[in-house]
């Protein structure tokens, strides 16, 4: 059985936040696997309040799609929102940074972050110019 999980796009300057953490080599987006008791705003208000300390206000569907999860090594379907949050972002929990991504450091290529955003969400976010 395909893992469904979460994600959250916060957009600020032209900029999607990423997180990392566990030692991990690369950056992905707040948000987790989506708990059989939950929908997915309250999965996703889960996240963000255990993750990065802040409450979500409103979101958007934005994209979905399939990857492999590059810490499970097993499929996943992601199920990523805009949205909007209350409160100041405070890394807790498993997040050990973050950061404002930008198109450049897209082109670039650094830091790395993982293949499901770079094949798919990070393209779709600059073909609609929120980046």
């Amino acid at each position: 059985m395909i893992q469904e999980r979460i994600s959250a796009v916060i957009i600020k300057n032209k900029k999607v936040l990423l997180v990392t953490g566990y030692d991990e080599s690369f950056y992905w987006t707040p948000g987790g696997k989506i708990k059989s008791n939950e929908n997915h705003k309250s999965s996703l208000a889960r996240e963000l309040k255990e993750e990065l300390s802040i409450k979500l206000t409103d979101m958007n569907p934005y994209l979905i799609y399939k990857s492999i999860n590059e810490i499970t090594k097993k499929k996943q379907k992601v199920h990523c929102y805009l949205i909007k949050y209350s409160e100041k972002i405070k890394p807790k929990k498993e997040i050990t940074r973050i950061l404002w991504y930008s198109k450049k450091d897209f082109e670039k290529g650094i830091p790395k972050i993982s293949k499901g955003i770079e094949k798919h969400l990070m393209p779709k976010l600059i073909q609609d110019n929120i980046i």
